[in-house]
């Protein structure tokens, strides 16, 4: 150990954890549970909680065993049979339970007269519920107040400020990871039993709510052989033009819509059955295809809500309330006047492959949460923070197990070595910024035509773009100090996960759930039942396809969410 300590500060622990979200804050406290030494590194401050802290804090649960076999069924449906059954099925089966323990811990959900949970079915499903959490404006907030709350009494210990930024490998086996402080620049290596990734999605820093989940967590796993999927699949959202907001999972279902810039609802057009009151992909779509017509700009019209759902919807604390304050102030009512609304470019929705125990294909490396791959391109409201709680608690047990059963390896002095040497090389270097490589990606990617309507044109279009930015400008990058070194790490990590997204959107000449090619707008069953699975061959992407095996699933796919919906298509 001696030597390591030349290089850096060394710290010692059974389970890493990287990554302060919920997802990190179950599996910690799971593992701190049984028995193991945990720290959790974020490059956020410590103990912030991450992303989550603003979400709206709806979780979605199977609240009852009997509907398991119908949730499973409608995911099937809802994601066009393109689900790996078996591993919903094994995170439903968990999700009441991780449900209770947040009542246990004092999480507080909105209850019915009877004393029920309160649930909003969820696109038009009607075996799938997000049941809303206490108070409205603030859940994310108050979720992420319990487990932390839950991790000081198991002795979790945090450090923030830290970026990860490579896992280090004995033999084939992840031993721990390497990374810096962002403010003083300190280099550390964190030697560990197991380590569990929980960094999130990743994403292109589109708005203050979605500002620091980049992907270098799954570029980095993907370095050290994990092997990942269905980033064809990305989150476009619609938001609001002028200020941030939660809640369409909830308003869409109680009534509210979109309109155009005529006035016209026109999602009925587009999906006579499910109007607005479908996932938010196919919204956008709309919108592209009304927009090409001239009839933007899009507006959330919320005047068809009962009153008592307006006030349920209403937001009663936290940054919500602070924004619905100052749109009063402006003589801007949210639930009475018609607010401008767009698409935007949230995050992807492919991640890491792991198992039902978390396991990914590297010894010693688990995933938790949304660094992992569940959905394939549509999104249910709730779903995120009640996956979380299951893949958490799943990933802290099963590091715990492996930490037990696992004899301890050493670190590499020559490999930390050289990565630190790699790290520290762009610091006080004659270069570019961070930012103009990141404009660069962000009008890449952004286009309609690349994120939205696919085509073969576009995409080809653009990864050349990419693959510009990635061999010209991201080696001229420099950092005056720690902090802009964190933002260039981050700019690397947007880039790579455009690439996979740009490569893997070309590759899938289908359209599916959130996926759809305009010069390929039919779904594909016999070609295209597959994932398209993406590792790292010599430093380069490499893209290949694996059959769905569908001869072991419960659900043999016939019908689809799909058909519900009709667009024009132009190319």
């Amino acid at each position: 150990m001696t030597n390591l300590e030349t290089l850096g500060k060394v710290i010692e622990t059974d389970i890493l954890v990287i990554g302060g979200g919920p997802a990190g804050l179950w599996a910690a406290n799971r593992a701190a549970n049984l028995g193991q030494k945990v720290l959790i590194v974020d490059k956020g401050p410590a103990e912030w909680g991450g992303e989550a802290y603003m979400s709206g804090g709806g979780v979605t649960a199977i609240i009852a065993d009997e509907y398991i076999d119908k949730f499973v069924e409608q995911i099937v449906y809802y994601y066009d049979g393109l689900c790996d059954q078996e591993l919903i099925e094994g995170i439903l089966k968990q999700s009441r339970t991780r449900l209770e323990d947040m009542q246990r811990l004092g999480y507080e959900f909105h209850t019915n007269p009877d004393g029920t949970l309160k649930g909003i079915p969820q696109r038009g499903l009607s075996h799938i519920t997000c049941y809303i959490g206490k108070p409205f404006g603030e859940g994310g907030k108050k979720l992420v107040g319990v487990l932390l709350k839950e991790a000081k009494r198991l002795g979790v210990k945090h450090l923030g400020r830290t970026l990860i930024t490579e896992l280090l490998k004995t033999d084939g086996k992840v031993v721990g990871a390497v990374g810096f402080n962002s403010i003083n620049g300190i280099f550390y290596i964190f030697k560990a039993g197991a380590t569990v990734l929980a960094t999130g999605l990743g994403g292109w820093k589109t708005s203050y709510g979605k500002n620091t989940a980049t992907g270098e967590g799954i570029c980095m796993a993907m370095r050290a052989g994990a092997k990942i999927k269905n980033y064809e699949f990305m989150k476009v959202w619609n938001v609001p033009r002028l200020f941030s907001w939660e809640g369409q999972t909830w308003l869409l279902p109680l009534g509210a819509r979109f309109v155009n810039a005529l006035g016209e609802p026109f999602m009925d057009k587009y999906s006579p059955v499910l109007g607005a009151n479908t996932d938010p992909h196919y919204i956008v779509r709309a919108m592209a295809v009304e927009a090409r017509k001239g009839k933007g700009p899009f507006y959330l019209d919320c005047s068809p809500m009962k009153p008592e759902d307006r006030e349920l919807m209403q937001p009663k604390g936290g940054w919500m309330k602070i924004n619905y304050e100052k749109l009063k102030k402006m003589g801007t009512d949210f639930f009475e006047q018609k607010l401008e609304w767009m698409p935007q470019a949230n995050e992807p929705l492919g991640g890491i492959i792991a198992d039902i125990k978390g396991k990914t294909a590297v010894p010693g490396l688990f995933g938790a949460g949304t660094v992992r791959n569940i959905e394939t391109g549509l999104y249910i409201g709730g779903w995120h923070l009640g996956t979380t709680a299951v893949t958490g608690h799943i990933a802290g047990e099963s590091a715990a197990e492996y930490v037990k059963s696992e004899k301890e390896l050493p670190i590499e002095y020559e490999q930390v070595k050289s990565l630190k040497s790699r790290l520290y090389a762009p610091l006080g270097k004659p270069g570019i910024s961070y930012k103009e490589v990141l404009t660069e990606v962000q009008n890449t990617f952004f286009p309609y035509d690349v994120m939205i309507l696919k085509n073969k044109t576009s995409l080809e279009r653009a990864i050349k773009k990419i693959e510009k930015i990635k061999d010209e400008l991201l080696p001229q990058m420099s950092a005056a100090d720690p902090h802009y070194l964190l933002k260039l790490e981050e700019t690397k990590g947007t880039t790579i996960i455009s690439e996979m997204f740009l490569r893997a959107s070309l590759m899938r000449t289908e359209s599916r759930a959130g996926h759809f090619r305009e010069d390929y707008p039919d779904r594909d069953d016999r070609n295209w039942l597959k994932w398209i699975i993406i590792s790292q061959k010599n430093g380069d992407l490499d893209l290949r396809t694996e059959p769905l095996p569908m001869e072991r699933y419960k659900i043999q796919p016939t019908c689809y969410y799909m058909v519900n919906f009709s667009f024009p298509i132009y190319v």
